[in-house]
């Protein structure tokens, strides 16, 4: 009988598309959704769908019924490290045997943030369970320019100065997430997630400018107008803050580092930016 492997977080952005990298491998693929009736609307149907929720604990042992790998993408709450660590120990206690975690770059750095902090301290509880784990560790998503930092009247406004990052593409990290749950020699790594290139806030406006064929710059605001922004936004202050270190690290250029992992591990190069903005032209223009 052929291994089940969970996808939690699967109705997002990455989780959505690790379950489609895992079909295309032929593996049974169980994703676990808050809602199945609604979730059946954006997935195929050689996927089971099945109830969970990370805030509640009694969703638990159904969707690890029978389940040898886990994908775990934890949701972003003021308790996320609680209740991933509440679903690990879950796991372990169903026979999971092999937990492949997406955590953040910089998870181990020193000062360390917030979410770092979270990440980090979720990677040693796998780690002390003794389930075989792999840690993904990507940088600052492609797709953000997508839901988060979308041109606004032509302009990209974020509090980054001059800082650079090697932003990576949401799809890479699926199928590298689908080539570690799929095959050996993946226990006890941690990767290293980036695209092939450092780039500031300018270099993807200019970038984006040439793929969608009209002028898109950068504004570079003051770190208490994004803060104010946000707030007014209606996201709570627990959220800001940690999103407010993180601008305030980019900006610092922390994570410009190059590595190589999506290549060695797929065998096929990061995807660059430029044609990430081609193949998303439509949401630019």
């Amino acid at each position: 009988m052929a291994e089940t492997i969970l996808v939690t977080g699967a109705t997002g952005t990455i989780g959505r598309d690790v379950t489609k990298e895992l079909v295309k491998k032929g593996a049974v693929v169980r994703a676990g959704v808050r809602n199945p009736d609604k979730a059946k609307k954006i997935f195929d149907s050689k996927i089971t769908l099945t109830p969970f929720d990370f805030e509640n604990p009694q969703s638990f042992s159904d969707a690890l019924e029978d389940v040898t790998k886990v994908f775990v993408l934890p949701p972003l709450m003021p308790n996320q490290l609680e209740a991933t660590n509440s679903f690990v120990d879950a796991a372990r206690d169903a026979g999971v045997e092999h937990i492949v975690k997406l955590s953040a770059m910089g998870a181990d750095a020193e000062p360390a943030f917030t979410l770092g902090r979270w990440h980090s301290a979720e990677e040693q509880h796998i780690c002390d369970s003794g389930v075989a784990s792999t840690i993904l560790r990507p940088n600052s998503f492609m797709q953000n320019f997508i839901n988060y930092f979308t041109p606004r009247d032509g302009l990209i406004y974020l509090p980054w100065g001059n800082g650079k990052a090697s932003f990576v593409d949401t799809r890479d990290i699926a199928r590298l997430a689908a080539e570690v749950l799929t095959t050996e020699a993946h226990e006890g790594k941690t990767y290293t997630l980036t695209g092939p290139a450092t780039l500031g806030i300018a270099d993807v406006a200019q970038i984006l400018s040439e793929a969608a064929n009209r002028e898109i710059g950068y504004v570079d605001i003051p770190e208490s107008v994004a803060r104010e922004a946000m707030l007014r936004a209606g996201l709570p202050r627990w959220q800001v803050d940690g999103l407010m270190e993180l601008h305030a690290i980019n900006k610092q250029s922390c994570w410009s580092t190059v590595t190589k992992d999506i290549e060695d591990v797929t065998g096929k190069s990061a995807t660059a930016f430029a044609q990430f903005a081609r193949e998303h032209a439509d949401h630019f223009r």
